[in-house]
C-alpha cells in the first residue's frame, strides 16, 4: 500500500479579511486534525502569511514544489482550493496537470475534495469562482482607494520625504523636521541656479542619507552598510512634486492586472490633486519659479 507523505499548505491575505475561520491558526488546526484522522504522515508546514492568491511567487509555496520536485512528499493538504490560488488559470494548471504528473494527491478538506477518488468536474468552476471573488475584492479595493483619492486623503504605502503620517489619521500627513531642512535646502540649492547632479553630490560629501535610507535607518547623516547614492533623478523628483506646497498628487500610475504587479503610467489629466491638503514646507512662488526654470532648461 502506497506511503503518503503530506505537506500542509496554509496561506492567508488582506483579500480573505479579517476572518477567523481563514486565520492560519484555523487552517492547522483543521488540516492537522484531519491528517490525524485519516493517517497521514505529516512532512512539514507550509506557511504563506500576507500573500495573495492571485500570484504564485510565495516563498512557502515554492519551497513546497521543490520538495515535490526532491521526492519528499506526494500529498499536498489544504483548507480549501482558495489556499492554492485564486488565478483560475494557473491553479488548474497546478490541479490538473502539474500535481497529476508528479503522482501528488491533493486534498482540500473544506471543499470535500480528494483527487485520489479522480479528477472533479466542479475543481475548474471551484477554480473560477476563486478568482472572481479576488477580482470582486480588487475591485471593492479600488473603488474604495479611489473616493480617498477625490477627498485629498494620502493613501500611499509611506509618507514623501520631508513628511510623516499622523498618528491620529494615516491618511495625513505633517512635517517631519529633520527630513524637512533637508527638501529645504534642496530648493535652496536649486533656487539658487545649481544643477540636480551638483545638488547630490553636496548631499553626498555631507554623507547625507537617502530618502529610502532615512526611511530605514531614521537618522539624517552618517554611514551605513550598503549606503546609497544620492542621484539627479532622485533630487528632481524631489523639487518637482508638489506635496511640498501642500497638495497631494494621486492616480499617476494604475495595475495592468489585479493579476500582475505591473504598473502603467496614467494621463497626467487623469491624476487627482487636491490643494492645501497639509502644511507646506516650500512656499508656491518658490516652487513655481524653479519648475519655470526647469522647463527653460
Amino acid at each position: 500500500m502506497k506511503k503518503y507523505v503530506a505537506a500542509l499548505y496554509m496561506r492567508l491575505s488582506k483579500d480573505d479579511g479579517k476572518i477567523e475561520s481563514s486565520s492560519i491558526s484555523n487552517q492547522r488546526k483543521i488540516l492537522k486534525r484531519y491528517a490525524e484522522e485519516n493517517c497521514f504522515d505529516i512532512y512539514k508546514e507550509y506557511i504563506d502569511d500576507g500573500y495573495s492568491g492571485t500570484s504564485f511567487d510565495r516563498p512557502a509555496w515554492n519551497k513546497m514544489i521543490t520538495d515535490i520536485e526532491n521526492g519528499s512528499i506526494n500529498t499536498v493538504m489544504v483548507k480549501d482550493l482558495s489556499r492554492i490560488g485564486r488565478d483560475y488559470i494557473i491553479s488548474g494548471q497546478y490541479t490538473e496537470i502539474y500535481f497529476p504528473s508528479k503522482g501528488v494527491r491533493i486534498i482540500a478538506v473544506n471543499d470535500g475534495y480528494d483527487s485520489f477518488g479522480g479528477f472533479s468536474d466542479m475543481i475548474p468552476f471551484r477554480n473560477v469562482l476563486n478568482e472572481m471573488y479576488a477580482r470582486d475584492i480588487s475591485r471593492k479595493i479600488r473603488s474604495s482607494l479611489h473616493s480617498k483619492m477625490l477627498e485629498g486623503s494620502f493613501i500611499g504605502n509611506f509618507a514623501p520625504y520631508g513628511y510623516k503620517k499622523d498618528e491620529n489619521n494615516k491618511n495625513h500627513l505633517i512635517i517631519d523636521n529633520a527630513s524637512a531642512e533637508i527638501v529645504k535646502r534642496i530648493f535652496e540649492y536649486a533656487y539658487s541656479g545649481l544643477r540636480p547632479t551638483e545638488i547630490a553630490e553636496m548631499l553626498n560629501k555631507e554623507n547625507v542619507l537617502t530618502p529610502k535610507e532615512y526611511r530605514k535607518y531614521g537618522f539624517i547623516k552618517g554611514y551605513v552598510k550598503d549606503k546609497l547614492m544620492w542621484r539627479a533623478s532622485t533630487v528632481c523628483k524631489i523639487i518637482s512634486n508638489e506635496v511640498y506646497i501642500g497638495s497631494v498628487v494621486q492616480g499617476k500610475s494604475k495595475k495592468v492586472s489585479f493579476k500582475s504587479d505591473v504598473m502603467i503610467r496614467n494621463p497626467k489629466n487623469e491624476w487627482i490633486k487636491s490643494e492645501n491638503r497639509h502644511e507646506a514646507i516650500i512656499d508656491r512662488e518658490t516652487f513655481e519659479k524653479i519648475s519655470e526654470v526647469r522647463k527653460r532648461k
